[in-house]
């Protein structure tokens, strides 16, 4: 108990240094009031909004975002850490005119105290300077003139967003577009993941193409066709070696009143290119339903994965590279922590069930409400168990239940840029994990900066 309270000082302690009602003036002067730091801010931002309106054709936006984290994730034991990380992203973005952008996006990452995203022996350290500026993106958007079509080359983010973010969530150095036809609006590209010895018989290539359909502004629908294809030795974001990953989903989302309902499946078979030692198959299923009212909203999220009761462990969904999954449901141990840095992303859920052959049956419950003085309120809780804990491609789990999670965040925002808060969720950990499981928490004090 006491090494716990010892590692909750860290955020904790940050959390008060950085509340500006509370934050220590010299001695010989008064202590600042809440409304004198806002007039400061807006000045800030005021001046913000000069540089951003000026003449020139690039314009900077990002985010500086320092935490305090103090967790204890391990079910085997009560052993507990604490960390300091901060992250700066920065987007520099040129429009030449009205048809042409280039855009270079960047990142760096310096834990307190290590290395990070930076090279050499003092980054993040005693003399802290260093290489350690991260590319995310590099592109250049072409529109096409008297149309909404437009092309987009270079390294970009891309993903399955309808789709939890299984599969991929990334940057990828391609081609892609996006553009109406009719009531359908189509997107796509194709990305070169992995080139190897510039021959096509090694390469690693990600194919994609959606369709969105309004037939009203209460109801649209989309479809999704992707292939991996891995022509490779080795595997690549989970698609196995010389095998291609192909995958079919469909989305559909419908509005009434200020009820909003929402779902997708989509569908993966694996073919192996020499043999058939790689291939299978597998689905995913969501279903959401989101309430809206005022200043607070309320959504229902429910998931279905299969276990894998293959013979090779190919019927199922493997781990990418990205880690973005179930994000949207203000978790942090069983779902994604949507604000993480360096630190544990979480999705528990995913990785020890879902992508081990276990499959995952989940429902959670989260929701927003704005309050007074730009406080915030953000909660989520969420159960979550295997599909089957004894699947033919897994040894025998302990049980069939992986836990219950709550989370809540509390926060204040200082002039629409500057947002301090607390966050903390609570892992009731379930009998998959043993008989007698250690429970599981992460506290995160945070300061995000938005420009």
């Amino acid at each position: 108990m006491r090494n716990k309270l010892r590692t909750l000082a860290a955020p904790l302690a940050m959390a008060v240094a950085t509340t500006p009602a509370l934050a220590a003036e010299p001695v010989g002067r008064a202590s600042p009031t809440v409304e004198d730091l806002k007039v400061e801010i807006n000045q800030l931002t005021a001046e913000m909004e000069k540089l951003k309106n000026g003449d020139s054709p690039f314009t900077v936006n990002g985010y500086y975002r320092l935490q305090a984290t103090s967790q204890s994730l391990d079910e085997t034991n009560d052993n507990s850490s604490a960390f300091v990380d901060q992250r700066l992203r920065a987007k520099i973005s040129g429009d030449l005119n009205d048809n042409v952008t280039v855009v270079w996006y960047g990142e760096f990452d310096s834990p307190w105290g290590e290395t990070g995203s930076c090279q050499g022996d003092n980054c993040g350290k005693l003399s802290a300077d260093g290489v350690g500026v991260e590319t995310k993106n590099a592109y250049a958007e072409l529109k096409v003139p008297n149309s909404d079509w437009k092309v987009r080359a270079g390294i970009q983010g891309y993903g399955f967003g309808k789709y939890e973010s299984f599969v991929t969530n990334d940057d990828m150095n391609g081609i892609s577009f996006a553009g109406n036809v009719g009531m359908a609006t189509l997107t796509g590209g194709w990305f070169k993941w992995e080139e190897n010895d510039r021959d096509s018989a090694d390469d690693v290539d990600f194919y994609t193409v959606s369709a969105e359909l309004h037939p009203s502004e209460v109801f649209h629908y989309g479809l999704t066709g992707a292939q991996i294809s891995n022509s490779s030795q080795v595997a690549l974001n989970g698609t196995a070696a010389r095998t291609d990953d192909n995958y079919l989903g469909a989305y559909a989302d419908y509005t009434y009143d200020q009820m909003a309902y929402s779902g997708s499946v989509l569908y993966k078979k694996s073919s192996g290119l020499d043999s058939d030692a790689t291939d299978g198959d597998t689905y995913m299923l969501n279903l959401y339903a989101q309430r809206h009212w005022g200043n607070a909203s309320l959504k229902i999220h429910g998931i279905y994965i299969p276990a894998d009761d293959s013979s090779n462990g190919a019927d199922r969904f493997a781990a990418n590279q990205s880690g973005w999954e179930l994000n949207s449901s203000n978790l942090q141990i069983f779902g994604t922590d949507y604000y993480y840095n360096n630190g544990s992303q979480g999705a528990k859920s995913v990785y020890d069930a879902a992508y081990q052959g276990y499959g995952l049956m989940g429902l959670m419950v989260s929701g927003d409400q704005k309050l007074s003085n730009d406080y915030y309120l953000k909660y989520g809780t969420g159960y979550f168990r295997v599909a089957d804990d004894a699947p033919d491609s897994a040894t025998q789990a302990n049980g069939s239940s992986l836990g219950t999670e709550v989370a809540a965040q509390f926060g204040k925002k200082f002039a629409g840029v500057y947002d301090l808060s607390l966050r903390g969720s609570y892992g009731f950990m379930g009998d998959f994990y043993g008989d007698n499981p250690e429970d599981t928490y992460k506290v995160v004090a945070m300061v995000n900066i938005s420009y």
